[in-house]
């Protein structure tokens, strides 16, 4: 009987002494016990969606869950990024952006309803790459110092395109024009495959396109004159520097990155590091992420934090001197 009063005495302080079982603890502890969605805030096809459906059976491989691709564009990205910073911090809603919602946006709009250092807990940057310069294959154009020839014998006759205002192919767009002392009419399209079509039908002189379009390159659809980063790009050689092909010594590269709703648990966010950071690392998915024209990254939280924080300052002074607006 003693015995008996013991051991509930011991169960009794046992219990006391645990700690509370807050609410999504539980939840946490067995993370992800459904599908996750990633949102891609941009149309199907685009690069950001391409990396993520690259990703998401290997990841989804690695959980035990379906990862669910979910696009959303508008307003240059804002939209689907705002409807995942409103989504509940509990890993099941992420978000694979490009630079424009992170790092842009908020030079350029009043009011995004979201503040991206505030509403969102970086998780890796996941790839990178160049910005790769095509032109249509009618032109003639074979180096950037053709185009620059053609845009100087008649300023403002030639188009570029741009998958919307204040995106990365834009602003790179404005920061060439202005080193290189030319002026061209911007024609906007609503997404990048949709800019892309235009310098193939010849509505457009040149896109500065991501460089997934080096399929159309080897295609024979377009014709690359240079790549934006200082040196070549080891997926493409053979494409010369914009400074090698005759322009201004500019750089600009385009990435994607992975982010989820800020208050989300540590444990979920180190989790989703991890899952998609060797997602990153499979053969399978380096080749065709190498093939698209990118390169793994694979950074951790704190360093795609301080990534963003560099490029938002960067990208706020070249908005600010060219006096970009979006309508």
């Amino acid at each position: 009987m003693l015995g008996l009063r013991l051991r509930r005495r011991a169960l009794l302080a046992a219990t006391l002494a645990a700690p509370a079982v807050v609410p999504g603890a539980r939840a946490q502890g067995n993370w992800p016990e459904r599908p996750v969605k990633v949102m891609v805030p941009f149309g199907a096809g685009g690069p950001t969606d391409i990396v993520a459906r690259v990703l998401a059976e290997p990841v989804a491989a690695a959980l035990g869950q379906p990862v669910v691709i979910e696009n959303r564009a508008g307003a240059g990205g804002n939209i689907g990024t705002r409807a995942v910073t409103q989504s509940a911090p509990d890993g099941y809603t992420l978000v694979l952006n490009a630079a424009s919602p992170l790092v842009i946006n908020q030079w350029l709009y009043r009011d995004m309803g979201f503040d991206p250092a505030k509403d969102l807990a970086p998780i890796s940057r996941l790839t990178t790459g160049p910005l790769l310069v095509i032109a249509n294959k009618e032109l003639g154009f074979r180096t950037i110092g053709d185009l620059i020839a053609a845009a100087k014998a008649r300023p403002g006759a030639l188009n570029y395109a741009t998958a919307g205002n204040g995106t990365v192919p834009h602003l790179a767009t404005e920061l060439f024009l202005r080193a290189a002392g030319i002026q061209m009419t911007n024609v906007t399209y609503r997404q990048t495959p949709d800019a892309t079509q235009s310098v193939m039908r010849g509505d457009t002189a040149v896109f500065f396109d991501s460089p997934a379009s080096m399929q159309h390159v080897r295609a024979g659809n377009v014709v690359a004159l240079a790549v934006t980063t200082p040196a070549r790009f080891p997926a493409f050689p053979e494409v010369p520097t914009v400074k090698e092909s005759g322009g201004p010594d500019i750089s600009v590269e385009a990435w994607y990155g992975l982010l989820a709703p800020a208050g989300t648990p540590q444990p979920v966010i180190d989790r989703l590091h991890g899952v998609f950071v060797a997602a990153l690392a499979r053969p399978e998915a380096r080749q065709r992420i190498t093939t698209l024209g990118f390169a793994p990254v694979g950074d951790t939280p704190a360093e795609f934090a301080r990534f963003m924080a560099a490029e938002a300052a960067k990208w706020r002074g070249v908005i600010e001197a060219a006096q970009i607006k979006v309508q």
